[in-house]
């Protein structure tokens, strides 16, 4: 979807690219179809509400690996807007787009392509991997304080799995995954890494900006519980805001004057010389914020003043 966004905005000022957001919007369409109907069931599992991993072996039926991490959230980035004013200017497109949705309706299926309902006058579509409903299931685990929504942002593997980790057995062998919100307790990828449970910027930085998208499609039109459960209902923006809100909450100082992110560090709680150097970590411990991997991960963690610019201009 982002590479069809930037297809579209590139064919406004030279038409040539028209025909590559043409194949963009196919390649969308097409991967879109995969997830949902790769062997024959797709990643999508109904009765859990959410996108799995599925394994696929000769003679076998197809099985989810019923893993509830961050890699079933990011079906939500695949999101985007196509504005009327883009499509009137580009002509070739859309009447490319439109014989593909009426002509293969095999691969449209699973695609959401709605209109905005929420801006009279001015019309968008949105191009979204999980349809309406999904999205409220989804979003369902994403704001649940025991599954995906930590104090601190988004986690990258429910914390569900701390009571039930998951089992698989494979050719005599078991696997664990488990709950693991600090530092890895194996030692893949060195050891040093660890996505099965912390929360990481750059994940969290995608789904922000796709609830925005979402937002600015439906409006207040589409609310959600947050957290899950609650009797407070909000709209996508200010779900999105929340998150902004608990990122940054890693680096403000709390009642005892510490930030969550130095973790038990007294020297950048209590020593003038380090209280107001903040870090910037590469992942944070997805209970207590604690810092963890590179202390100077300024490649996406330094998205943190992107987050507070953000919310100033509210």
């Amino acid at each position: 979807s982002s590479m069809l966004s930037i297809a579209l905005e590139l064919a406004v000022h030279n038409p040539v690219y028209e025909d590559v957001a043409t194949k963009f919007f196919k390649h969308f369409v097409a991967i879109a179809d995969a997830v949902h109907a790769q062997g024959g069931t797709g990643l999508w599992d109904e009765e859990d509400g959410f996108y799995y991993d599925l394994l696929l072996r000769p003679g076998e039926p197809a099985r989810h690996l019923k893993v509830r991490s961050m890699v079933g959230l990011i079906s939500l980035c695949a999101v985007g807007l196509i504005e009327e004013e883009a499509l009137e200017r580009l002509p070739n497109f859309r009447r490319r787009m439109e014989w593909f949705l009426a002509n293969r309706q095999d691969l449209a299926r699973h695609v959401t392509l709605a209109e905005s309902p929420c801006r009279e006058g001015c019309h968008s579509y949105l191009l979204a991997l999980p349809s309406r409903e999904r999205l409220g299931r989804l979003l369902e685990r994403l704001f649940d304080e025991e599954e995906f929504l930590s104090p601190h942002g988004i986690r990258s593997l429910s914390k569900y799995h701390r009571e039930h980790p998951f089992r698989f057995h494979l050719d005599g062998r078991e696997r664990e995954v488990a709950y693991v919100p600090g530092d890895s307790d194996s030692h893949m990828f060195g050891g040093n890494s660890n996505w099965r449970g912390p929360v990481w910027f750059p994940v969290n930085y995608l789904l922000i900006e796709a609830l925005d998208t979402y937002a600015s499609f439906y409006g207040d039109e589409l609310t959600c519980s947050l957290p899950s459960g609650s009797e407070k209902k909000v709209s996508l923006s200010e779900a999105a805001d929340e998150i902004r809100r608990r990122l940054l909450s890693l680096f403000i100082p709390g009642e005892n004057k510490a930030r969550p992110a130095h973790g038990a560090d007294l020297p950048y709680r209590d020593d003038p010389h380090f209280r107001d150097l903040i870090l910037f970590y590469e992942y944070f411990h997805g209970d207590n914020g604690r810092g963890l991997g590179a202390s100077h991960q300024t490649g996406w963690t330094a998205l943190a003043a992107t987050l507070l610019e953000e919310l100033q201009g509210e």
